[in-house]
């Protein structure tokens, strides 16, 4: 093999993935100057790996990122989920733990928003806080009387000023909340999805980052999007690169200050801005 490569019969070509993801990170944060990025290695094709390794990195951050007096918020889908299944046992104190959304009427993201939120309650010794309301309203009237109500008006104000939110992106393609017969009509899924970018924490939003229909987004119980740019840490997690165009809009939107992200959807990210 010796001679062979002396020779020049043979090259050998040594991938230090390791490496690449870190210089990734370092020119996305040249880019974007007030966001931390983690860029996790990973392999092209794997996805589930790609999700497990993302989640894993994002978890082992925030064992050490949680103290005493944190309010965690959480956003839905199987990447929060994922991280919270990874999730240390950590002794702090005084941690509270609420969902950033409300309540879906599909069982399957009933119980993994449910299981997600006592993953990190119990990881934490955390206090949990259930906001006991529909993702959507038929009404602005209606949900603005529910939002009288005291427990409903404490736990959205919680959700507003949690100094820590995690969540994750959607795509508009096969989005399970856009075209869920349920809440929308077919006049609302179109008007929703024409101009839309993709889906953060149950907001449909445009290219500018606002959303694609204001009177349907204003029925809609989440935190509202302006909140995250306070926020003293507001990750997202992203797997996927059908996932980057929304988070390149994020981006510039100021919604975002941390960013957990697989290594090729970082090179794309990248891509896009070079």
């Amino acid at each position: 093999m010796a001679i062979a490569r002396e020779e020049g019969l043979v090259t050998i070509t040594v991938n230090d993935h390791f490496r690449d993801a870190q210089t990734l990170a370092n020119q996305l944060m040249n880019l974007y100057s007030n966001v931390r990025f983690t860029v996790v290695s990973t392999s092209q094709d794997d996805q589930g790996a790609k999700l497990k390794r993302v989640a894993k990195s994002a978890a082992d951050y925030l064992n050490h990122l949680i103290k005493s007096g944190d309010i965690i918020g959480l956003g839905r889908g199987k990447s929060i989920l994922q991280v919270a299944q990874q999730l240390a046992p950590k002794i702090v104190r005084d941690v509270e733990v609420l969902l950033l959304n409300g309540i879906f009427t599909d069982p399957v993201y009933q119980t993994s928003s449910l299981e997600t939120a006592s993953l990190f309650s119990k990881a934490y010794q955390a206090t949990l806080r259930l906001l006991p309301l529909p993702i959507i309203f038929d009404s602005l009237k209606s949900k603005e009387t529910v939002e009288q109500e005291s427990h409903v008006r404490y736990v959205e104000k919680l959700g507003r000023v949690s100094n820590i939110a995690i969540f994750t992106l959607d795509t508009i393609q096969k989005n399970q909340f856009l075209y869920n017969k349920n809440y929308f009509s077919n006049d609302e899924q179109k008007s929703l999805s024409d101009g839309a970018v993709g889906e953060v924490l149950s907001h449909f939003i445009d290219i500018d980052g606002q959303p694609t229909v204001p009177k349907i987004d204003q029925r809609i119980v989440s935190i509202p999007l302006e909140s995250l740019r306070y926020k003293e840490h507001s990750i997202v997690v992203v797997y996927q690169k059908a996932q980057v165009s929304i988070l390149s809009t994020i981006l510039r939107s100021g919604y975002v200050n941390e960013v957990f992200i697989d290594q090729q959807s970082a090179q794309l990210l990248l891509g896009l801005n070079t």
